[in-house]
This record gives structure tokens, sequence and C-alpha cells, in this order.
């Protein structure tokens, strides 16, 4: 959960897109790597907004000039396939999960992360994002970092040893998420996409295609300078 101020900034930033006409349709976690939390003096992942602006399809290309500093990460996403109460239990929680898909961000950190409530201000840079198609196969209980695979043009990364060390356990973070939801007050929904952390570390963007192999998708998102 998080405290008022940091509330009301992550407020004001969700006011701000729903009066330029965007729907929120889900939400992120960030900065919930051990090192992300040290560098805000945090102890829990930031939870911000994703709305139907920022959905980019698999294979669509990204401007890069339009950017300060932008940057890209292969994530761990949902699809929720119904309402999460506001005191659900882990089972409930586990229950409402219709799938876990590979995801992209696209995130321009064009200012500095200086505390918590400029980043959620700041919507935690989030500037776009790719999921993978839902295929109903609801939770699990383990992620094979045998099963991932990210890739720049032709670099091609490992994923962290660890992974549940770097972004949490799936237990915690929807239960952070489900909590910051309903502190704004509307709660997850049936038909939200949850960003839920980066299983790799963030890459500059230098131009090439980004690649995320996982659970048996693959994504891809493109740019150009």
């Amino acid at each position: 959960m998080v405290n008022q101020e940091q509330l009301d900034a992550l407020s004001t930033a969700i006011e701000k897109e729903i009066k330029l006409g965007h729907k929120q349709v889900g939400w992120k976690l960030g900065f919930g790597s051990p090192a992300g939390m040290k560098a805000l003096g945090i102890t829990r992942p930031l939870v911000g907004a994703l709305f139907d602006s920022g959905e980019i399809k698999s294979g669509a290309e990204i401007v890069l000039k339009n950017y300060n500093e932008p940057r890209v990460e292969a994530e761990l996403a949902a699809h929720i396939s119904h309402d999460i109460d506001s005191g659900a239990s882990l089972n409930q929680i586990k229950n409402s999960v219709s799938s876990f898909v590979p995801g992209i961000e696209f995130v321009d950190f064009h200012s500095p992360p200086i505390n918590p409530t400029f980043v959620l201000s700041e919507n935690i840079y989030q500037r776009g994002w790719i999921l993978g198609k839902d295929n109903s196969t609801g939770w699990i209980e383990a992620i094979d970092k045998e099963e991932l695979l990210t890739s720049m043009g032709t670099e091609k990364w490992d994923p962290f040893d660890n992974i549940e060390a770097i972004i949490g356990t799936l237990e915690d973070n929807f239960d952070e998420c489900n909590k910051v939801a309903n502190q704004i007050g509307r709660g997850i929904k049936k038909g939200d996409v949850i960003l839920l952390g980066s299983v790799f570390p963030p890459h500059p963007v230098n131009g090439k295609n980004f690649h995320v192999s996982m659970f048996g998708q693959d994504i891809c998102m493109r740019f150009r300078n």
C-alpha cells in the first residue's frame, strides 16, 4: 500500500489520462527489483496504471526520436477473468487469473526517478505495452526460466537466475496490486491486464527489434530512429 501523498500522485496521473479520453484497462508494477526498491527507499513495488492508449500490437513500430531515454523491458503479465474483491483471499485471486503471458513494456526515463511520489506522478514512466494472447491456462505455481528468452537484433539474453528474487512472488505482487487498486477506488476488474515485473534487466533501445518468448508465445516490439 502507498501513503496519501503517493496515492494522490497516482490518482492525478490516472485522472489526467481519463480526461484525455483514455480508458484504464489494467495495472502495472514497477521498481520491484531489490536495486530499484533500494534506489527509491521503498519496500514494495510501485503500482501504476495501464490505458488503452498505450496498447501496441505485437510487431508494431515505435519511432524513437519522439522519446528522451527509452528503455524496453520483458515482462511477466497476466489476463484477469473475474473482478478481484478488496478482501479477496489468495485462492480467490488465483482463480481470477485467466493466464500468464509474455509482455513487453516501453518506458521513457525523461527525468530521474528522484522519489516514489514523482515516479507515480509520471505513472512509472509508462509509454506503451504489448501482451501475449489470453490462452486461459490459469494460475502457475512457479516460473520456469528455461522457457524464457529475449533478444534485440542478434543479441540474446538469459533471464535472472531467480526470477522471484527479482520481481517478488506472484502472490505478493498480486496482493500489493490489489491493495493499491482498491485504495485508488477502482480495483482489479474482469478483462484487466497486469504487468507484474521485468524478468530481464531493462535494456536501452538501440533501434533493433525486441523479442520476448514465454509460455509458448513470442511477441515483438519494433523500433526505428
